[in-house]
């Protein structure tokens, strides 16, 4: 509408000045929403060392510092899959793919809700000061239905550099990263349990739950409160945990296709995309831009004594996973090794030697629980402040 003169002045109708005084009021609010999200940009951004990664999604979030670049491959793929593996995901949109085709959890086909935490351990002050980072302690914590007060399983993780792999006989062509699974200490889990849901005090509490190890307050200066996290780092988080033999898990940048056929799977069978169908970004991600990892020991698999799950009965382990910027996959399937089953398993299952044995969990289909992204969780430089620990978790 035109403003019309009254004489040599202007007058501006009824209707186009309650839109500028709205405008007026409501610019305020969108500067400040303009400042949040570029304060959360800023605050989750990365240099890559050496390439960059198309985020599919288009969310502009990426998490976790790096540091400086490094002309060494198997450090870079290293340190790339350390700044990756972090944060929280859930596989909510999966759940609701199944339900929508009609698939049930365990014999049913489909997939339970699972959420996953993980929680890097911050730095040392001295490994801040090495040519290159050596290892990364990861707390992982996996619970049903977006609960955290339904933990099914406790993790320690610790990522380790190819140079400083010991089991690795070639040191200077192998770039694979060994991650080494641990089970915690009654106590460590106990205390972890009950902050559950406040995954950024986890170090924090271990690393008391270490010092009433030692029988060591913490009414020390900031030096020495330094000191003693070095050594935890180095020494006490291993007194914490107990390794789950066996068990180590193989980051490869040159991954075998063949022994990740999931990727390549159309779970759904689906002909024609529905309008109705639950959203799914699942197929917005190039295989060749994800990490991939498999067991060391193989298609076999390993046998463990479960500690959560069914206290006491021994467990054949198959595991792969697949990570990616905004999304990890996990083909995570247990078997009883003593038992003998009813029905035989997947056909793949059987060449790959579990043979008949009935599943204890796991997908039935062998599709892997497909989680996203919803959050990162970063650590904070607190070097001579005394602060120990100091996580920051944002949503995505």
């Amino acid at each position: 509408m035109e403003a019309f003169s009254v004489g040599k002045r202007y007058h501006v109708p009824c209707k186009a000045r309650s839109m500028v005084l709205i405008f007026a009021w409501m610019a305020p609010l969108l500067l400040n929403s303009l400042q949040v999200v570029a304060s959360f940009t800023h605050h989750c951004s990365r240099q890559w060392p050496t390439r960059k990664r198309r985020n599919p999604k288009g969310s502009g979030i990426e998490c976790f510092q790096t540091g400086e670049s490094s002309s060494d491959d198997s450090n870079n793929y290293f340190r790339h899959l350390v700044s990756q593996f972090q944060g929280d995901f859930d596989n909510y949109h999966q759940v609701l793919r199944d339900r929508h085709h009609a698939l049930t959890p365990a014999e049913g086909g489909g997939h339970e809700h699972i959420h996953c935490t993980l929680v890097p351990c911050p730095q040392s002050a001295v490994s801040k000061k090495q040519h290159h980072q050596k290892d990364q302690w990861i707390l992982a914590a996996f619970y049903f239905n977006g609960n955290p007060r339904q933990i099914f399983r406790f993790r320690m993780y610790k990522l380790v550099s190819p140079k400083d792999d010991d089991n690795n006989n070639n040191k200077i062509d192998d770039e694979r990263v060994r991650m080494k699974l641990h089970t915690l200490s009654p106590g460590l889990e106990k205390q972890l349990r009950q902050y559950s849901d406040q995954p950024c005090t986890w170090w924090r509490e271990a690393y008391a739950v270490w010092l009433n190890s030692t029988n060591e307050g913490e009414n020390e200066s900031v030096d020495l409160r330094n000191n003693k996290w070095n050594t935890f780092h180095s020494e006490g988080i291993q007194r914490l945990v107990s390794p789950l033999i066996g068990c180590d898990v193989l980051w490869d940048p040159q991954w075998d296709p063949k022994k990740h056929t999931y990727l390549n799977v159309d779970e759904y069978n689906d002909t024609s995309s529905s309008s109705c169908s639950p959203p799914t970004s699942l197929s917005n991600y190039s295989n060749d831009e994800g990490y991939h990892a498999t067991m060391e020991a193989g298609s076999k698999g390993a046998i463990v004594d479960s500690i959560s799950l069914i206290p006491g009965k021994r467990i054949l382990i198959k595991d792969e996973l697949s990570l990616w910027e905004n999304e990890f996959w996990i083909n995570d399937r247990g078997y009883d090794p003593d038992a003998v089953a009813e029905e035989e398993v997947e056909v793949d299952e059987s060449r790959n030697g579990v043979g008949i044995m009935p599943f204890v969990y796991g997908n039935r289909r062998g599709i892997p629980y497909k989680l996203e992204r919803v959050s990162c969780i970063s650590t904070k430089d607190t070097t001579g402040t005394g602060r120990i620990g100091v996580l920051m978790r944002e949503s995505r």
